[in-house]
């Protein structure tokens, strides 16, 4: 699968609108869950999902606290993560107060070594310039979006996220959302593994 981009305007600080050019941004595919990947890995593995969890589990556990402790935390080729500090502006050492520094964010790094995979997998091709960089469409509420769902699926049985997205103007990672959450309130059914999952009108497999 090839990653989508796009061109964006670059800001520029005179304002001077003849001097704006363009940079390339990848337009997003969706978000990858815990989910998909426990079982991604329940399947390329001897592992059942219930220890994939247990290790992601036990990672996350262990990385808060060594990283609340102040130790950078490497993990293989992936990259590094280390905790970052923040307080109110002070002009000298002197008016620091303990009480004023406190935690900020996680900060990582990815690895030499990670980047270069990355590099060497990704292909790219521009995107559609009707889905470059939209916001999901407004134009039909949560219960008119469901009534589309359903003429879809008397007429056609079963549907995709893809065809959902289409339909309702919901961008992809959204209409996933939206119909992950119409399927575990019971309203329809869910059948097949990520990327192969279709919806379908409950009590029909």
């Amino acid at each position: 699968m090839k990653a989508k981009y796009d061109f964006r305007v670059m800001p520029n600080l005179q304002g001077k609108e003849e001097e704006l050019g363009l940079y390339p941004q990848l337009v997003t595919s969706g978000t990858i869950t815990m989910k998909d990947l426990m079982e991604r890995a329940s399947r390329h593995s001897g592992f059942n999902p219930a220890e994939v969890l247990g290790i992601v589990t036990f990672l996350e556990d262990a990385m808060v606290e060594y990283l609340s402790q102040g130790y950078h935390v490497k993990l293989g080729d992936i990259g590094t993560f280390s905790a970052g500090l923040t307080s109110r502006k002070v002009m000298s050492k002197e008016e620091i107060r303990a009480n004023s520094v406190h935690f900020d964010n996680v900060h990582f790094k990815a690895d030499k070594k990670f980047r270069k995979k990355i590099g060497m997998e990704m292909k790219l091709e521009r995107v559609e310039p009707y889905r470059a960089f939209q916001t999901s469409s407004d134009e039909y509420t949560p219960e008119e979006r469901f009534q589309l769902l359903m003429a879809h699926l008397d007429a056609n049985g079963f549907i995709t996220c893809k065809k959902y997205s289409e339909i309702t103007g919901l961008l992809k990672n959204k209409a996933s959302a939206e119909l992950r959450k119409w399927a575990e309130e019971g309203r329809i059914s869910r059948e097949g593994r990520v990327p192969h999952v279709m919806y379908l009108k409950k009590g029909i497999s």
